[in-house]
């Protein structure tokens, strides 16, 4: 068989065509060569060492066994056999030992050869325990190129390794779609000089570079978790297939209208892009501009450091207490400590966080949208409770210094000056987090969630603390409503199951929904049974119908589109069951998706008010996630909601009846302001 070499760009995310350090070569009659320059070559004869380990950190082996079996193959790249990878549990990899490497310090670039599936395949350092040298690791993306047989080039960027205090060297792979992926012919060769990852003070020090990026208090080399630079002749190619996957995928009127010329204008600057972190962050960063709940780019940077946080979680507040000599920021909510686990930063219940680096805290999260690949952010322009969420993570990761102001309980006061503390300083890594749901306390007399705040897929139901057993005041505390489209599911079964029990033994109903996961729209359907009577409030016009659809110009046009698909997408709402005399008390903060869908279909029921500490994610949509073996994914949000007004309802979150933040001086005394506000609510419409 006479082989050849192609060069696509097809597939601009999966395919970055670039040029790694030139090492093999295909001669004449389609025959593989090694470079003769390769620090290290592989063709999996048998010279290998291999044990099996869990792809994440901590490498461990426990339970994983080796899966990978040699296959002897004519149309092998080298020595007549390659290696069929296959993953012997979820979780697991294989581990070939790479012998060979010099005793120096250079960077080296890896090329590997792949076929039949999708691979993740990485190259990772560790050193001996005495250098302090944390484990670092590359991954491999696929180029661009591969050849007429069907094998596919994947390659790295330069990969710093110290040579002299190197303890193992290793491939690890892992075939996450289980169809026994071929590999063949990995190369390693010196690239150039070695780049050492050296200390920093968050990102307002600007040490690190434009190719690196400070975390977790270390100069991190971004190249280390992106494919390799497009090669400049397909570059401009490879941009036009990024803007048309965002103009023919991407969302609803006031998303595209907004934020995707926005976005367009991001990759635009990618032709002048000088390395491949600079071009693939931008792409990610563009991603970012888009303002929605639903999109965005996953990273292996992600997941890389040392994932430390803090033990502590924060709440958009009014900090009453300490409000006389630091008053409100002008746009942002004040943030305040909502609760904490063991924590060694000093954090408590009530405390309130001025500043990070200088910052309003939520100003501050926002400002890394060119570097998080993390961030999350709502449709609603009004909205931070997601980056507010995402604090106790952020802050270790990225920040020098926290402010805060410590206050306390008895008399309820706070300090004159404020702490500045060095995030460096901070050793809150204890045996468990605990989880930032938006609930300072539970308050139920049985059946609470656990300290930790993990809420997850369960369902927590019980008397309200505080109130009486002749008053049966009931609460119910979830955040997911995953139906998956099947009636007799864990979330729909369990919903009616509930609301049976509240409509025999409850005077009073308190629905806790405050870190909103979303789910499905027939879980948000079977959410409204309850207390709404029939209704269709919208229709879901989604994905996208087309490319050039920007979404009713106006509510003429609205409810035209309104009527045309009631009866091919409708959002039904309530039962002809539901109970019109039970008063309902609905509590949001952090909600999107379904969690957006299920309070719009309640607004105007009868008995029920909606409490919230603003309006909810508006995420009125569906989504593409698109993932190309590599180091990273995409997920798009695409179409739009119609409401029975004729609004076009993407970007704009349902708003509560009563907005209710949680009070400084509340914290202090141990209570939750918004559920102090419902039960309040609850006892004047008790139903007799």
């Amino acid at each position: 068989m006479r082989r050849t070499r192609v060069s696509l760009a097809f597939c601009a995310l999966t395919l970055g065509l670039a040029a790694p350090a030139q090492a093999y070569e295909f001669d004449a009659n389609g025959i593989y060569h090694s470079s003769q320059n390769a620090t290290v070559f592989l063709d999996f004869s048998g010279n290998f060492d291999v044990v099996s380990d869990y792809f994440n950190p901590p490498d461990d082996a426990l339970s994983c066994q080796p899966g990978s079996q040699l296959k002897p193959a004519t149309d092998a790249l080298s020595g007549g056999v390659l290696l069929q990878v296959a993953v012997p549990g979820f979780g697991c990899a294989d581990r070939f030992i790479i012998r060979g490497l010099p005793p120096k310090k250079a960077s080296y670039r890896a090329t590997l050869w792949m076929r039949h599936g999708g691979i993740d395949a990485q190259l990772t350092a560790t050193y001996w325990p005495v250098t302090g040298r944390p484990t670092s690791y590359a991954k491999l993306s696929a180029t661009g190129r591969m050849t007429s047989d069907g094998w596919v080039e994947l390659a790295s960027n330069d990969f710093p390794i110290d040579g002299e205090n190197l303890s193992k060297l290793y491939l690890k792979l892992a075939d996450f779609d289980a169809v026994g992926t071929q590999v063949d012919a990995f190369e390693l060769i010196e690239s150039g000089v070695y780049q050492e990852a050296k200390a920093c003070q968050g990102t307002a020090e600007p040490s690190c570079g434009a190719d690196s990026v400070c975390r977790y208090g270390r100069c991190e080399l971004g190249g280390l978790h992106v494919p390799p630079l497009p090669d400049a002749a397909v570059r401009g190619e490879v941009i036009e297939r990024m803007r048309g996957l965002l103009t023919i995928f991407f969302g609803g009127r006031k998303t595209r209208l907004a934020d995707l010329p926005r976005a367009l204008e991001r990759i635009d600057t990618l032709a002048k892009a000088s390395s491949a972190w600079a071009f693939w962050n931008g792409f990610a960063t563009a991603i970012r501009e888009l303002h929605d709940w639903h999109t965005h780019a996953n990273g292996d940077i992600q997941v890389s450091g040392n994932a430390r946080r803090l033990n502590a979680c924060f709440i958009a507040g009014i900090g009453d207490v300490s409000s006389t000599n630091w008053p409100r920021h002008p746009v942002y909510d004040d943030v305040l400590v909502s609760h904490t686990g063991a924590s060694k930063v000093g954090l408590h219940a009530g405390d309130r966080l001025l500043a990070v680096d200088g910052m309003h805290p939520i100003e501050w999260a926002l400002s890394l949208k060119g570097i998080n690949w993390g961030d999350w952010q709502a449709c609603d322009d009004r909205v931070f409770a997601e980056p507010l969420e995402n604090l106790a993570q952020l802050i270790p990761e990225y920040a020098e210094t926290i402010t805060f102001l410590a206050c306390s309980a008895e008399p309820q006061s706070c300090e004159s000056q404020p702490k500045t503390v060095l995030v460096a300083t901070i050793d809150d890594n204890p045996a468990g987090y605990v989880a930032c749901d938006n609930r300072p306390i539970y308050y139920l007399t049985e059946n609470n969630p656990g300290s930790e705040h993990d809420v997850g897929a369960n369902f927590y139901e019980g008397r309200v603390a505080g109130t009486s057993g002749d008053e049966h005041i009931r609460a119910l505390i979830w955040d997911t409503l995953y139906g998956a489209g099947d009636p007799s599911s864990y979330v729909n079964s369990s919903l009616k199951s509930l609301y049976a029990g509240f409509k025999q033994n409850a005077r009073g109903v308190l629905l806790d929904h405050r870190a909103g996961n979303g789910g499905t729209l027939d879980g948000a359907e079977t959410a409204t049974t309850l207390m709404a009577p029939p209704s269709i409030p919208l229709v879901f016009l989604s994905p996208i119908p087309s490319a050039s659809f920007d979404g009713p110009p106006d509510a003429t046009a609205g409810l035209a589109l309104f009527k045309a698909a009631q009866s091919s997408s409708p959002y039904r709402v309530g039962s002809v069951y539901y109970d019109p005399l039970l008063p309902v008390a609905l509590l949001l903060h952090r909600d999107g998706s379904a969690s957006d869908f299920f309070p719009f279909g309640l607004k105007g029921a009868p008995k029920t008010r909606i409490f919230g500490a603003g309006p909810t994610a508006g995420a009125f949509s569906t989504f593409y996630s698109l993932t190309p073996p590599g180091p990273f994914s995409f997920q798009f949000a695409s179409g739009d909601s119609v409401s029975s007004a004729g609004s076009a309802l993407i970007g704009h979150g349902v708003e509560p009846d009563e907005i209710v933040l949680q009070r400084q001086s509340d914290l202090l005394a141990g209570k939750d302001t918004m559920v102090e506000r419902a039960v309040a609510w609850l006892r004047s419409e008790l139903k007799p």
